[in-house]
C-alpha cells in the first residue's frame, strides 16, 4: 500500500530549498529559476560542465549548470530546484570542486555530490544520502528559446495502446520509458507503481510514478525500463478500481472479496502493458521480462510471474503487500503471495525496518507463501533514518544498490 508523505514532502521543500538568490532578474525554466546571464564555458573536466536537468527524489524539478570549471579543479555553478510548496522555487550561484571525478558543492549550508553515471546521465546525492537525483544533460539556449517545456522528465512519457478495453473505448495506459544507449533491441524490465494510502484522494491518482535511479541502474546493465500507469492512474485511460468500497469516498475495501478482485484488475492491466511494450521494435519480446514492483505493485509483479513462468526472467519486490496487515483481512497478503505458482526465476525482496503497513515478521510471513511453493527467493532488510519510514526503501537506493546490482549481474542479460 502506498501513500505520499505531506511530512517528508515538507521537510524535503526545506531541505533542499537554496539560500534566497540575488536580487538578479530570474528567467523561469519551467518552475525553476535561473539567472538570465548563465553562461556555459568548455574547458578542464568538459564531460561536468553544462547544464543538466532532472528531479529530486522523482517528484522535485533540479537543474544544474555547471558554468565552468578551472585548470586546478573550482567549478563555478548555479543550483536550482522548483519549490512545489511555496511560491516558484529558487537559484543560488555557488562554487564547487571536482574530486575524483566527483562535483563536490559544499558551500553556504548546502552539501551536494554529482558523478557522472555511465549511461551518460549524473547522478546527485544531497546531504547525508538524504535525498538523490538523475539528470540528464542539456543545452542552455535550447532550455532559453522553449521554457515551459518540460525538461526535467528523464523518461520519455509514451501512452501505450493496450487490448484493453472499457466503455466500449479502447484504453491506452500512460508509460514513461528510459532507454539505454545503443540501437537495441533491449531485454525489457517493467516496473508497477503502488497504492494511493488509503485511496481517499483522488488528487493522487493524476500522479505519475517511476524511479529515476532505478532505471539508471536498469539501463546501465542493458535494460529498457518501463514504468506503466494502470488504468485511471498517471494519466492512463479507464476507472481507478483496484478495490474500492461500494462509496469510492471511503477508499479501499477491507473486504477480501472486493480487495482480490482489484488485485485480479491490476493484473489485468500489467499483463496488458507487458504485451504492448513488447510490440515495440525496441524491445527484445524473445528474451524474458524482467519485473519489478513497489508495495501494492511487487504484489502484481509476483502474480505476473506466476502467470506466466516461463516469460519472466526475475522478480524484484520493494516493500511488497496488497493491504496494510492492520487491517481485519490482512490474510488477503499471504493469498496473492501464492500466486508465484510454478515461477522459480530469482525473486529479490526488498524490506525496511519500521515500515507503517507491514512488519518484517509479516513481510517474511508473505515471502514464506512464495518459497513453500519453491521460489528461489533471497531477501534484503535495510534500515531507513528517521521514525517509520520503512515503507519507502525504494527511495533510498543507497541501502540496496549493491544487492539490486549483484541481482542484475546474476541474471545477465
Amino acid at each position: 500500500m502506498t501513500r505520499f508523505s505531506l511530512s517528508a514532502l515538507i521537510a524535503a521543500f526545506w531541505v533542499l530549498l537554496a539560500p534566497a538568490a540575488s536580487a538578479q532578474t530570474s528567467l523561469f525554466i519551467g518552475t525553476v529559476p535561473i539567472p538570465e546571464d548563465a553562461s556555459v564555458q568548455n574547458g578542464a573536466e568538459a564531460s561536468l560542465t553544462g547544464v543538466w536537468t532532472g528531479k529530486w527524489d522523482s517528484w522535485r524539478n533540479h537543474l544544474l549548470i555547471v558554468e565552468r570549471i578551472d585548470a586546478g579543479g573550482t567549478a563555478d555553478v548555479i543550483y536550482a530546484v522548483s519549490s512545489e510548496h511555496n511560491g516558484k522555487g529558487n537559484w543560488l550561484r555557488s562554487k564547487a570542486t571536482v574530486q575524483g571525478g566527483t562535483l563536490v558543492v559544499d558551500e553556504r549550508g548546502l552539501q551536494v555530490r554529482y558523478t557522472l553515471s555511465p549511461t551518460g546521465r549524473m547522478r546527485g546525492i544531497f546531504g547525508d544520502n538524504e535525498r538523490f537525483a538523475v539528470l540528464q544533460r542539456q543545452e542552455l539556449a535550447d532550455l532559453k528559446s522553449s521554457p515551459d517545456k518540460d525538461w526535467f522528465l528523464v523518461g520519455d512519457l509514451q501512452r501505450l495502446q493496450t487490448d484493453l478495453v472499457e466503455d466500449q473505448q479502447a484504453v491506452e495506459l500512460a508509460t514513461v520509458i528510459y532507454k539505454p544507449a545503443g540501437d537495441g533491441p533491449f531485454p525489457l524490465a517493467m516496473i508497477h507503481h503502488g497504492s494511493t494510502g488509503t485511496g481517499k484522494q483522488p488528487v493522487w491518482f493524476r500522479a505519475v510514478w517511476y524511479n529515476d535511479w532505478l532505471a539508471d541502474i536498469l539501463n546501465e546493465h542493458g535494460w529498457i525500463a518501463a514504468f506503466p500507469q494502470r488504468r485511471g492512474r498517471g494519466g492512463s485511460d479507464g476507472l481507478y478500481d483496484e478495490g474500492f468500497a461500494e462509496d469510492r469516498s471511503q477508499g479501499y475495501s477491507t473486504n477480501a472479496a472486493i480487495s482480490i478482485a482489484g488485485a485480479d484488475r491490476a493484473l489485468d492491466d500489467a499483463n496488458a502493458a507487458l504485451s504492448a511494450l513488447q510490440q515495440m521494435p525496441m524491445v527484445a519480446a524473445s528474451r524474458p521480462a524482467l519485473l519489478a514492483g513497489f508495495s501494492r505493485g511487487g504484489v502484481v509483479a509476483i502474480m505476473q510471474a506466476g502467470q506466466m513462468p516461463g516469460g519472466i526472467a526475475g522478480v524484484i519486490n520493494f516493500a511488497g503487500g496488497w493491504i496494510g496487515e492492520g487491517c481485519c483481512h490482512a490474510a488477503i497478503n499471504p493469498v496473492l503471495f501464492q500466486r508465484i505458482g510454478a515461477f522459480k526465476g530469482p525473486v529479490l525482496s526488498i524490506y525496511g525496518e519500521d515500515d507503517a503497513y507491514y512488519s518484517i515478521a509479516h513481510s517474511r510471513s508473505n515471502i514464506a507463501e512464495m518459497e513453500a511453493l519453491g521460489a528461489k527467493s533471497k531477501t534484503h532488510i535495510v534500515k531507513l533514518p528517521g521514525f517509520g519510514k520503512g515503507h519507502w526503501v525504494v527511495m533510498q537506493p543507497n541501502l540496496w544498490e549493491a544487492t539490486f546490482r549483484d541481482y542484475l549481474d546474476a541474471l545477465d542479460p
